[in-house]
């Protein structure tokens, strides 16, 4: 069974609920030593961390290949740091919402 990824497609006509589900990703350092910082929420839309509604895992992927991953339970701020080197490749953050599946963006 192959997994949904949702995408915000229109970043101009973006709603609440695709801002904060869709990963932030910040990259610092150089190319070959880089930190990638995901967070979750764009423009200041945070997701909610409750029992009924939280994001379970993030991951980081560089061309396709899973590089990290970090499991959140609903208490925990889901924001996760991953060090690599990401010279000349695609990183994508993943992250899944118990909710509403799982959410992309690209760097």
């Amino acid at each position: 069974m192959t997994e949904t990824i949702n995408r915000i497609t229109d970043m101009a006509n973006a709603s609440d609920f695709e801002l904060k589900h869709t990963p932030n990703i910040e990259i610092t350092g150089s190319d070959d030593n880089a930190t990638i910082r995901v967070s979750m929420g764009l423009q200041g839309i945070a997701h909610p961390q409750t029992e009924e509604h939280y994001i379970e895992w993030i991951r980081v992927l560089c061309d396709g290949t899973e590089i990290g991953r970090m499991d959140f339970a609903p208490s925990e701020a889901p924001v996760a740091e991953f060090k690599l080197d990401c010279s000349g490749k695609v990183v994508v953050a993943q992250a899944l919402c118990n909710l509403h599946g799982i959410w992309e963006a690209q760097a």
